[in-house]
């Protein structure tokens, strides 16, 4: 409630939703033992990447010059709403959550949360590729 007895909703594609989003990633939650966020299988990092940055390379506009950078905000919502919730996540590196973090970030740019549900698709295996278990 705003104070007015009404209801206030956020536009959702506006600032709001993103400094929202932001807020609770620079909360920082404990990482919790418990089951995945997405309901794919465990994988190679290696692996997760490919898939994320063949999706992220697809989906950036044909006319954008240099190599695809993603809005710095939206790094954190990669890393706490995807990464971190993929089954595999507790094996990986810094280093590889954060490569991986790149390219889920910019494929949330261009296709939003679509991009996100192609990505697990293509990660559960929906998409005919499907990926095998690994670290």
């Amino acid at each position: 409630m705003n104070g007015t007895g009404r209801g206030r909703c956020m536009a959702a594609d506006g600032s709001e939703v993103r400094d929202f989003v932001a807020a609770l990633v620079r909360a920082g939650a404990p990482v919790e033992a418990g089951p995945a966020g997405l309901a794919v299988p465990e994988a190679g990092v290696e692996e997760v990447i490919a898939v994320a940055r063949r999706l992220a390379l697809r989906a950036v506009p044909a006319g954008r010059r240099g190599w695809p950078r993603p809005e710095p905000g939206l790094l954190g919502v990669a890393t706490a709403l995807v990464v971190d919730e993929h089954p595999s996540a507790a094996r990986w590196s810094g280093a590889e959550r954060k490569r991986l973090a790149t390219w889920v970030a910019v494929l949330i740019e261009h296709r939003g949360e679509d991009g996100v549900q192609e990505l697990v698709r293509a990660l559960a295996g929906a998409d005919g590729r499907g990926l095998t278990a690994g670290g």
